[in-house]
């Protein structure tokens, strides 16, 4: 098993639309998750061994703010490390950021994730970041901030930090020893399936650590392998619904699947080279979607699997270079991990062969 975050999209609305959205969020979108399927997992996670984060997500899951400070408050007393991605939108004055911040930290709230980038500055000015990123260092709270760059970007991950520098105040230093920074590439699906990706990761060529680690929970009851941008284009990706089993039996289900461990230990891009399609791409979730959401690519990926099945186990799972590659990259500094583009591997777990 090599499950540690439960990721729960408590509603697909948000308040933003932003052009590259997998999820397909907006204001008209709406999906809660009923309370009483919340306390429902809550439960089950209780008998799963692994489980470390609570991550609630969405859509923005702040606009129910008061079920989202009962369900921290329920994950906290649960014994789970809980997470929040938000895009900041309440952070409209300083005063109304340390407010929330404020309120989230007392319902138990450990770490809180944001972004910002060249697709939710439309939605937002830069000072709501600034206002949100000067109240979460004020308290004990973890804060990491996504930043999806391409080719042009003007709100690059360097500018956004030298503008945090300057409107906190706080050093560079100081910054990167508290922010944990995600930069990535674009990917086109959901709302953003038509984007022209021009950008191209150099440095995607290594195993996929979230799948099978970040289990996502929809509001509708879904089970999905992942939390990333290709889990609504197929159905690999989709383990079960909690209307239908126990949670239990579809993480066991999920520790056992080869295509899960070929994917976290060998990587999309290098299947998809291995497959003889190639092609480049802008991010690790580009490529999946590529492998698995293009119907011709998916049905030679479950045709090689089913010829190669043994092959694939042995020497891509057990005997493949992932640790190696993954240890290298966890091995780099922040500055070198950023200038490199790595810096999304820097913090991540090794893999555990069942």
């Amino acid at each position: 098993m090599f499950h540690q975050v439960i990721s729960i999209m408590t509603d697909y609305q948000c308040n933003f639309e932003c052009a590259h959205c997998s999820v397909g969020s907006s204001p008209k979108t709406k999906m809660p998750m009923p309370w009483e399927l919340y306390m429902d997992l809550i439960r089950q996670l209780r008998q799963v061994d692994g489980i470390k984060v609570v991550c609630f997500t969405g859509g923005e899951a702040t606009l129910r703010k008061e079920w989202l400070l009962d369900a921290i408050a329920v994950a906290t007393q649960a014994g789970f490390r809980t997470r929040v991605v938000t895009n900041g939108w309440w952070a409209r004055t300083p005063e109304k950021a340390r407010q929330m911040v404020q309120e989230l930290r007392e319902a138990g709230l450990e770490e809180l994730n944001t972004s910002y980038d060249d697709y939710h500055a439309p939605f937002a000015p830069m000072e709501k970041i600034v206002n949100l990123v000067r109240a979460t260092l004020e308290t004990d709270m973890r804060l990491a901030i996504a930043v999806v760059n391409d080719a042009n970007a003007v709100h690059s991950g360097e500018r956004i930090r030298d503008e945090l520098v300057a409107g906190i105040p706080i050093s560079i230093e100081q910054l990167q020893s508290r922010v944990f920074f995600i930069e990535d590439g674009p990917t086109p699906s959901g709302t953003g399936q038509d984007l022209d990706v021009k950008y191209v990761n150099r440095h995607i060529e290594v195993g996929c650590s979230d799948i099978g680690k970040s289990i996502s929970i929809h509001p509708n009851g879904l089970v999905k392998a992942c939390c990333g941008h290709a889990m609504f284009e197929t159905p690999d990706l989709t383990i079960g619904s909690l209307y239908n089993e126990p949670l239990q039996n579809m993480l066991d289900r999920c520790s056992h699947n080869l295509l899960y461990w070929w994917i976290h230990s060998y990587g999309p891009k290098k299947i998809l080279d291995r497959l003889g399609i190639g092609g480049e791409y802008a991010s690790q979730c580009h490529a999946c979607y590529a492998l698995l959401a293009t119907p011709e690519h998916r049905a030679k990926l479950h045709a090689f699997m089913h010829e190669h099945r043994d092959d694939i186990f042995v020497n891509d799972v057990l005997l493949g270079d992932s640790l190696s590659r993954m240890a290298d990259a966890a091995t780099l500094t922040p500055d070198e991990a950023d200038r490199r583009g790595k810096l999304v591997f820097a913090r991540r777990q090794l893999p555990v062969i069942p």
